[in-house]
């Protein structure tokens, strides 16, 4: 009979509407999602077996159960819907995710990405580095040997003019021993 099948009917609706709380609550949470799919036409298969029973009651009785009958069938409804809502939304939020992770990557993508700019960066400043370090060796190799032709200039320059001190000291008459003195202390100094 209606009356000791709809308790059970009505037991199975009132847990789908605190599971249907709790997924709305919280994170889409697929387990529990599944759960109320299967309880939700669980309780339909008991609504359409309770609506046939109803059929079978006095005309009296018959009434009173229908309508008992017709509010749990709405209550079933309505819980059917949001639980479809509640998927529609997770597999819209889902599909935006994949676009999202399409379009810019995942985050290990995006650290990947990050990190192989910040070592091109570097690269690039390193290199810039390495020429500015050549361009200044070369300014100064170039600065040496400049100054190396420069002694080499002056070093001919006073050999010249040693000649010639020489020339005119013998012009002049100074001894030769003086002369070898001057040289013997010249070699000295260098």
């Amino acid at each position: 009979s209606v009356s000791q099948h709809f308790p059970e009917a009505k037991r199975l609706c009132l847990g789908l509407q605190r599971k249907l709380s709790t997924l709305e609550s919280k994170a889409f949470n697929p387990e529990l999602h599944r759960e109320c799919a299967m309880d939700v036409r669980e309780l339909g298969k008991k609504i359409r077996f309770l609506q046939g029973l109803a059929q079978q009651e006095g005309s009296g009785r018959r009434e009173m159960w229908i309508s008992r009958i017709e509010g749990l069938s709405e209550n079933h409804i309505s819980i059917e819907r949001s639980i479809s809502r509640l998927e529609d939304a997770h597999k819209k939020r889902m599909h935006s995710i994949q676009i999202r992770e399409k379009l810019f990557g995942t985050a290990e993508e995006r650290d990947m990405r990050r990190a192989e700019q910040n070592a091109y960066r570097t690269y690039k400043r390193n290199r810039e580095s390495l020429n500015t370090s050549n361009a200044e060796a070369d300014r100064i190799i170039e600065t040496g040997r400049a100054t190396l032709q420069n002694l080499r200039n002056q070093g001919n320059i006073l050999k010249n003019a040693h000649r010639k001190v020489l020339d005119v000291a013998n012009t002049l008459g100074l001894s030769s021993s003086l002369i070898k003195m001057i040289e013997r202390r010249e070699n000295m100094d260098w």
